[in-house]
């Protein structure tokens, strides 16, 4: 199962079934060998189920067939989806019913949650699409650079270029009879060095260029680079890709690392793009709902400007009450959602938790 989408939680936002959806999200701890989120799924549906006991008998029979159907999906005590969590909407009928789900590669905000509406719970889905967008990881040093794609929690390796050097081999001359040569060896040896400091800097260039053209054309618009700075220098410089935005990670020598082991230096450099790109971002739509024409902020004033159609962006703090509605208004006029977390969220505080960019 793919990471969730902002095509996909666009997609659910106009499903209305007859007598509702179940929305569930898991988040699973890999720490965790007890299983306990899955007793709390199973506690968020017997809440549920007691919350819609006066309900009508048709939909009373439908939810509990529901209830069962989603247990029956980790009946086998294993069942995890890979890596970190699960989204999933359930339409409430007792048999044939729809169903659409995730395995997600960053964990939901809640560890279990489940609830029950006449349409889907949009908002921690559009959090987790976010979150998991694909990136590019360039591993870059002086003769060789790997390409590895983050994407739902995992790595895995892309390409791998390597400078062939055989072809610059250096003999050091032998001293001609009658006088020395120390000076026309040295010169050699110069030369021989000038030209593999040359041809190495020209490998990271077309190195750069590679990886900007595979990363475009696998539709990745974000890459982070590792690497000691005077070879990522040369790297960038060749990187001309301009629907691929590229970021130093970390100026660190990380070439010879498996890719096993690179997982958490990654994951922690992904995550810490993602808030250095959130402050950026919340900072940039406050300056303009204080001083320009085109910011607004606040759940009254920007729910206005959605129903209007005005919204060009919308930035929504983590877990906001109310943002439901403002983000399915969002997502059904063709808005960019972005949901932030951290000190970025923190910091729509005094915007009351949202802010938008306006089209007009």
């Amino acid at each position: 199962m793919a990471h969730p989408t902002f095509e996909d939680a666009r997609r659910l936002g106009d499903w209305q079934p007859p007598l509702g959806v179940v929305s569930v999200y898991l988040a699973f701890d890999p720490a965790d060998r007890g299983g306990a989120w899955r007793t709390e799924l199973r506690n968020g549906l017997d809440a549920l189920l007691e919350a819609a006991k006066d309900s009508e008998h048709d939909r009373r029979v439908a939810l509990r067939a529901v209830a069962k159907r989603i247990m029956d999906r980790y009946e086998d005590g294993d069942h995890r989806p890979p890596p970190r969590g699960e989204a999933g909407f359930v339409e409430v009928a007792e048999k044939g019913g729809e169903e659409h789900w995730w395995g997600t590669g960053a964990a939901p905000q809640s560890s279990a949650c489940v609830e029950l509406g006449e349409r889907p719970a949009l908002a921690p889905l559009v959090d987790l699409a976010c979150r998991g967008e694909e990136r590019g990881i360039a591993i870059v040093a002086l003769e060789r650079v790997r390409l590895l794609s983050w994407a739902e929690g995992q790595l895995s390796e892309l390409e791998d270029w390597e400078l062939e050097v055989t072809s610059l081999d250096w003999r050091e001359r032998k001293a001609q009879s009658g006088g020395p040569a120390h000076g026309v060896a040295s010169s050699g040896k110069d030369e021989y060095g000038d030209r593999l400091d040359h041809n190495r800097h020209r490998f990271l260039g077309e190195a750069g260029a590679l990886v900007g053209r595979e990363l475009e054309e696998r539709k990745i618009g974000r890459a982070l680079a590792f690497g000691p700075a005077v070879d990522l220098e040369s790297f960038e410089h060749g990187m001309k890709a301009p629907n691929v935005k590229l970021a130093v990670a970390e100026k660190a020598d990380l070439i010879s690392v498996p890719t096993g082991q690179l997982r958490d230096t990654v994951a922690a450099a992904v995550e810490n793009a993602d808030a250095e790109r959130e402050s950026r971002l919340v900072a940039s739509v406050l300056e303009e709902v204080r001083g320009g024409s085109r910011g607004a902020s606040g759940p009254q004033d920007i729910g206005e400007a959605i129903e209007e159609g005005r919204v060009e962006r919308l930035v929504v703090g983590a877990g906001l009450d109310g943002s439901e509605g403002l983000i399915r208004g969002a997502l059904k006029g063709s808005s960019k959602v972005t949901v932030v977390h951290g000190p970025a969220a923190a910091a729509l505080g005094e915007a009351e938790g949202v802010a938008a960019i306006l089209r007009y």
